[in-house]
């Protein structure tokens, strides 16, 4: 209870009297973390855009600016390669009204590797959404995970393709992901994050570019990763405030 009450209260510290909201469910570079066997925790994602896109990319849409968004990710470990996730995203739409988003299903697997050197693995996600956030309802996301550890330092690659299921356009779009990270204390690691969108494959080209300075730490026995970030394109957010609170069961 009192680790229930943890996550509680930095959610509410983080939403503020009227502020928080986002541009995606998950701002997230995947490593090499995955659930243990029989394990069952939840992730709460928690974005807010105070300065971002105020134009919808097509009509019903809702843009990012004042936008606030909170996604309870709760996953399972099969066995030790295998976890399994559920997202359950929910918008606030800068005018303040509330919505539930839809749902997204989360499969991962992660090889075998030591705690040093090199790691990979692959994260598959299929979803519903609505089309406030969403221009087609099901999408499918194939997430590879490429990586370099060692004691100091952890670096990851997620090149993402995504897809409409739906509609008439399924061409996969790539917008990969990249996370450098140091250790400054025993659990402290501070980070740059950069996500990239470069559209569809038959024709790429670089449509929004984001980079955040983040920190993964823990509070009262939680996990926790909260950064800012600063966007470099006309198609990108000005600004963009994320965490991710984690609350083992």
């Amino acid at each position: 209870m009192r680790k229930l009450k943890t996550a509680v209260l930095l959610i509410a510290a983080l939403h503020g009297a009227n502020a928080w909201a986002a541009s995606s469910d998950e701002i997230q570079v995947y490593d090499d973390a995955i659930s243990d066997p029989g394990e069952a925790d939840m992730d709460v994602h928690i974005n807010y855009v105070p300065s971002g896109i105020k134009t919808p990319a097509y009509p019903g849409e809702i843009p990012a600016h004042h936008n606030f968004r909170i996604t309870p990710e709760f996953a399972y470990g099969l066995n030790k390669n295998w976890d399994a996730g559920l997202y359950l995203p929910i918008i606030r739409e800068g005018g303040g009204d509330w919505h539930a988003e839809g749902m997204k299903l989360r499969l991962k697997y992660m090889a075998d590797h030591s705690t040093v050197g090199f790691y990979w693995g692959l994260n598959g996600e299929l979803g519903y959404s609505s089309h406030r956030t969403e221009e087609q309802h099901w999408n499918f996301e194939l997430r590879p995970i490429l990586g370099y550890k060692n004691k100091d330092w952890n670096l990851t690659l997620n090149p993402i393709f995504g897809t409409a299921l739906s509609g008439s356009d399924h061409t996969p779009g790539f917008s990969p992901a990249v996370k450098i990270s140091r250790r400054v204390t025993e659990k402290t690691w501070i980070s740059i994050e950069h996500y990239a969108d470069y559209g569809p494959t038959n024709a790429l080209r670089s449509l929004t570019q984001e980079t955040y300075l983040t920190t993964d730490t823990e509070v009262f026995g939680h996990a926790l990763n909260i950064g800012f970030g600063r966007g470099w394109t006309k198609d990108s957010n000005d600004w963009t405030l994320k965490a991710i609170v984690n609350v083992p069961f």
